[in-house]
Order: C-alpha cells, then structure tokens, then sequence
C-alpha cells in the first residue's frame, strides 16, 4: 500500500475511537492487532484482546470516561510500514477515568500516536500521551507529605 493509503488508514483509526465504529474497526484493524499501550492496564484486561476486540474496548475506555471525544490531526509522517500522527484529544469528563469520579470539566490533551500497518490494517499502536496533565485537568492531586 502507498504510504498516502497507510497514512489515511491510520487517520481512520481515530474516527473508529471516537465513535465507536465496529465495522470501520474491523476493516483497518489486523486480526493480530497488539495495543502496545494497554499492555500495563491491569484495570481493563480487555483493552489488551487482540485485533479489533482490543482497539474497540480502548475505544469504549475512552468514549466512557470522555463525552464529545474528539482527535484533531496536527501532524503526520510517514515511511514504509509506519505512520505518526501528532493530534490533541479533546473531551468532557462524564464518566470515571483511572478512578476519578466525573467532574464535567473540559480536556485537552497532545499526544503522539505511532502505527505499523501490514496489509492495509493496523498491527501495532503505541503512544506518548501527558496522562499526568490529564489527571490534573480532571482535578487529580497529588498528595504532599505522605509516606
């Protein structure tokens, strides 16, 4: 596949967080899809399934946690296999996020996501995210003097 066509599948993916698509899902998600980010999320064993089971339930995680969920592309490259998009994740905290109650505040946060792409679906995802700027957001604290 092109590296346009890569570049647009792993656009897609997005879209298929946002909203929840089974079908989108399935049709640019590898049967042998691996969430390299889930991998330590013990809470939510689901998000580690393989292929289109794993990508759907991070997609539900968030739609969950995050009314009017959202990804704006800044930024793509592109080479071979492997497609990186910079975007910001935008949301309302409506519902329980890594044990926060909702608070109905407004996020915002950057991250850069990394794809590899075989065939004209997603394999592999991994990403950088500010996940303490995101609890900060939602009114997390951290606890000072504590031992």
């Amino acid at each position: 596949m092109s590296i346009e066509g890569n570049r647009a599948i792993a656009i897609a993916s997005f879209r298929a967080v946002e909203t929840g698509d089974t079908a989108l899902a399935e049709r640019i998600i590898g049967a042998d899809f691996r969430n390299r980010e889930a991998e330590d999320d013990i809470d939510e064993p689901d998000r580690n399934l393989p292929g289109p089971a794993g990508f759907l339930a991070t997609s539900h995680w968030l739609r969950g946690a995050f009314s009017d969920l959202q990804f704006e592309e800044i930024e793509t490259l592109a080479e071979d296999d492997r497609v990186m998009v910079k975007t910001t994740m935008t949301g309302c905290h409506t519902g329980a996020f890594q044990g926060e109650a909702p608070t109905g505040r407004r996020i915002r946060q950057r991250q850069i996501h990394l794809f590899r792409i075989h065939e004209r679906k997603i394999v592999e995802h991994l990403a950088q995210r500010d996940d303490l700027g995101l609890l900060l957001q939602i009114g997390w604290a951290l606890t000072r003097g504590r031992n």
